[in-house]
């Protein structure tokens, strides 16, 4: 078929398709419809490695090692740590200024159950790229299109904790945080709506116990 033919055939496809829709409108809807369920399945297969090569402050990079809870170790042709933005969960390794804290292994556990040794992830950046110790301040998605610092807040493994500038999802983790808490998931089975402990869990044998062992 030559050109002139492909041309015919689609004026003629166009001109059915422009009269079905004229005689039955609720045909727009349908094609709506169809148009998003495959933006929704596209967006959630695709959306890390679009994400590439989008113009976004970002970049794909392989996890070394997770720390904490909310901070891991990358391969960025040298080591750099990343602190997850807008969130904080409890200390699971003491230093000189934090005591390890209630609930901070099981966070640290979860987070070393996304981020394997040698996986790749999709690090973004907010207002600043790096924080007063020099570790780069992210927003990390998996291959699977995971917003990993939305699942730690949404799950109860980490608290919401704003650092200007670096604002951008403040108010969806705030909104999440409020749900989890609702629910008494995660840290919010034992913290109070201030980040502090709770009295009937300072009093149970699990607080006792961790005393000795951490403190």
């Amino acid at each position: 078929m030559n050109l002139k033919g492909v041309e015919k055939e689609l004026d003629t496809y166009l001109e059915w398709l422009i009269g079905l829709i004229q005689e039955n409108p609720w045909v727009i809807l349908i094609l709506l419809f169809i148009l998003y369920i495959l933006w929704k399945w596209f967006w959630k297969r695709f959306r890390v490695r679009l994400m590439t090569f989008l113009p976004f402050r970002g970049m794909r990079t392989k996890i070394i090692r997770v720390v904490d809870g909310d901070t891991f170790i990358i391969n960025n042709r040298h080591r750099e740590n990343v602190r997850l933005i807008g969130i904080d969960t409890p200390e699971s390794i003491p230093s000189v200024f934090k005591k390890v804290e209630p609930f901070g292994h099981e966070a640290a556990r979860y987070t070393k159950k996304r981020l394997q040794k040698g996986q790749r992830v999709f690090i973004r950046y907010d207002k600043q790229k790096r924080d007063k110790y020099g570790r780069v301040l992210a927003y990390v998605y998996l291959a699977n299109g995971e917003f990993l610092n939305k699942t730690l807040v949404e799950k109860g493994y980490a608290f919401t904790m704003r650092y200007p500038p670096n604002t951008r999802y403040a108010k969806l983790f705030e909104k999440l945080e409020n749900k989890a808490r609702r629910r008494n998931r995660g840290v919010w089975q034992i913290y109070d709506a201030k980040n502090r402990l709770k009295e009937s869990y300072k009093r149970s044998r699990h607080y006792q116990h961790f005393k000795k062992v951490f403190r």
